[in-house]
């Protein structure tokens, strides 16, 4: 296993980004990305710096002979990282789907009152003979108008969702 392939499996493992690993490192996201791909290669120090931010050996990470001693050596600091991202990304997805849920219920309930609105002006119609009945339409505009921004807000949450999954997919990938 090559040097790039063996930090890229490394980093996967601890669900890190190629921009976290570069700020523990002090380098570039495309420095990480060259080093994946094996364009080049890491120098000693940051060699050593990986080893020991992952806990293996310089020499086993050299030989590509280990990957991770232990899974469970990722650091708190760094767990409460992918936890933090997790949590964000849920916040998007539930906050956009109760949005798009309120825009739908609003729309139901609107149908609702424009039909029996319709039915009550049915009913007076019929049932007033003098000719005296006034047609007053029920304005609804600002009513949807509120529904649409609901249900804009609900598409827009979820997008970031979708572009936030992708993203992390990305750098992971």
């Amino acid at each position: 296993m090559s040097i790039g392939e063996q930090i890229s499996k490394i980093r996967k493992i601890s669900g890190m980004t190629q921009e976290e690993l570069g700020e523990k490192l002090n380098v570039s996201r495309q420095t990480i990305s060259k080093w994946e791909k094996d364009i080049s290669s890491p120098d000693l120090e940051c060699a050593a710096a990986l080893c020991e931010l992952f806990q293996i050996s310089l020499d086993d990470f050299v030989k590509g002979r280990q990957t991770v001693k232990n899974e469970e050596k990722i650091s708190l600091q760094d767990m409460m990282k992918i936890n933090q991202r997790t949590q964000r990304r849920t916040i998007f997805l539930l906050s956009g789907l109760f949005f798009l849920i309120i825009g739908i219920l609003a729309v139901l309930f609107i149908t609702a009152l424009n039909n029996t609105v319709n039915s009550i002006e049915y009913m007076i119609y019929r049932y007033i003979a003098t000719g005296q009945y006034v047609y007053a339409p029920a304005n609804y505009w600002k009513l949807i108008l509120a529904i649409l921004s609901l249900i804009g807000i609900g598409i827009i949450l979820c997008t970031v969702y979708i572009w936030e999954e992708r993203k992390e997919k990305k750098d992971n990938g």
